[in-house]
């Protein structure tokens, strides 16, 4: 309802019943928060609006690689496969435990390999790490949560 609400049409290629019942499989089999995880989606695609670097066709929900206007970001197959790659990102910053399932991340290596040991335990935690500089990234993303819950 909360996206449906946003964006009657959202640029996707699958129901919005079924994006989010990928979020929900993919997120929960790696231990992400899959709601919140959707959140982030909302967020980074304007409520599958786009208009920014990435285009619908890229089934890119994040910005996975967009690094620059320049840079269109990663393309992938199917909507499953980019809910499957931003899930893992997630994945790589939260824990050094291996996806479940093959990466389709073509940014997981490099997270990983920057960070170690190291790992990050809140949404918030991800300011000026996945959006730089990003000071309240992390909290907009649990903003929208929270107002999401209260509908």
């Amino acid at each position: 309802n909360y996206i449906n609400k946003r964006n009657p049409n959202p640029k996707i290629n699958c129901s919005v019943e079924n994006l989010v019942h990928i979020y929900y499989v993919e997120a929960e089999r790696e231990g992400i928060r899959p709601d919140i995880a959707l959140c982030q989606a909302i967020k980074e695609t304007g409520v599958w609006g786009y208009g920014g670097d990435v285009v619908p066709e890229q089934n890119n929900y994040c910005g996975l690689g967009t690094t620059s206007a320049d840079v269109k970001g990663a393309y992938f197959s199917s909507a499953k496969m980019g809910v499957r790659a931003q899930i893992q990102h997630l994945l790589a910053y939260a824990s050094t435990r291996k996806p479940s399932e093959p990466v389709v991340d073509p940014r997981y290596g490099l997270v990983r390999n920057s960070y170690g040991a190291r790992t990050l335990n809140s949404w918030t935690a991800l300011n000026g790490r996945w959006a730089v500089p990003g000071y309240s990234y992390g909290q907009s993303i649990m903003s929208m949560f929270r107002e999401m819950l209260s509908k």
